[in-house]
């Protein structure tokens, strides 16, 4: 492309028209008009965006007197053409602020401090002027409230794969800082939303936390997920039945004696369950409280193994006769 606008040109040069010669003028003119324009000097305005940085964790600003410096300097013209594109910003430490008026809330800062960086930075410029010489800053203070740490997650397991173990997250709380009315709104921090398809692998994963406000602040960012993974199987065993409650003196036969529990674990741990850490039982009081033969059979689910999961087992009912 700039090929073929090379060619035209110098085929309209060496056409030799009018036309020709008025272009090739009016462009060595405007050279020369830029050419003095910008060899000449100047005297114009460059402005930095301050930035206060490193604010302690329990302050925010509350009221600054401005955040934008204009320096105004004298220098050529094609060292102000340099300047158009870019964008300065200065980086003003918390440290380098001066206290007066109310202790702790009332700050000053004298642009006058950073003239030997501005110097090297502006170094084809001569600066005259620095506006305005003093910003003024008050910060009011935060508190602090410690809140729970909510994940947003979405987890899809591969088939025959699931959680095992608990879902960790680390710290499960963290110290917040923010104005009161801000912080009295919240109960929870959230995490990005962290979503995994066909899983079949351990999970451990950091996730920064999300603050809803610019005014909220923690010395932590991010926490830690952990999510045990396993390939599970189903067992079944055969699990007698224990009667409770039973008068001294008194016998009831049951039928069936026995009830199919199934179960879901872990391939690793098949070996660790047995039938004796399952408890099933039907409680004696039924029969006198029932007109009908039956009885419920009840699950003791506070002994369950930690390491199974979805018990279920079958039948839920059993028939009954009073021997005496």
């Amino acid at each position: 492309m700039i090929k073929q606008a090379i060619y035209k040109f110098n085929q309209l040069f060496l056409s030799g028209s009018n036309r020709s010669v008025f272009i090739v003028c009016f462009l060595i003119s405007s050279l020369f008009w830029y050419l003095i324009k910008f060899s000449k000097e100047y005297t114009h305005y460059i402005d930095y965006t301050v930035e206060l940085v490193n604010i302690p964790i329990d302050k925010y600003v509350k009221e600054t007197s401005g955040n934008v410096l204009k320096i105004k300097v004298n220098g050529f013209g094609f060292s102000f053409l340099r300047q158009i594109l870019k964008s300065r910003n200065l980086k003003v430490d918390f440290s380098k602020l001066q206290s007066h008026g109310t202790p702790n809330s009332s700050y000053f800062w004298v642009s006058q401090s950073e003239n030997a960086n501005f110097a090297q930075e502006l170094n084809t410029f001569s600066i005259l002027d620095i506006e305005p010489d003093t910003l003024f800053v008050k910060f009011s203070s935060k508190t602090k409230k410690s809140l729970q740490i909510k994940v947003l997650s979405d987890f899809k397991y591969k088939e025959s794969y699931a959680a095992y173990g608990s879902f960790k997250v680390l710290p499960s709380f963290v110290d917040v800082y923010g104005p009161s009315h801000i912080l009295d709104t919240l109960s929870f921090i959230y995490t990005d939303n962290f979503i995994q398809t066909e899983v079949f692998e351990d999970i451990q994963k950091v996730l920064p936390l999300h603050f809803p406000s610019d005014l909220i602040s923690s010395k932590i960012k991010e926490v830690e997920i952990i999510q045990g993974v396993a390939r599970y199987t189903q067992m079944n065993l055969s699990i007698p039945i224990d009667l409770k409650n039973i008068p001294k003196g008194k016998k009831l036969k049951i039928k069936p004696a026995k009830v199919d529990l199934t179960f879901w674990v872990a391939l690793k741990d098949i070996e660790k369950v047995t039938s004796s850490d399952f408890k099933l039982y039907c409680d004696y009081n039924e029969s006198d409280m029932t007109k009908s033969a039956v009885l419920n059979v009840f699950l003791d689910r506070k002994n369950i193994p930690s390491i199974v999961q979805r018990v279920k087992f079958h039948p839920s009912t059993i028939e009954f006769i009073k021997m005496n």
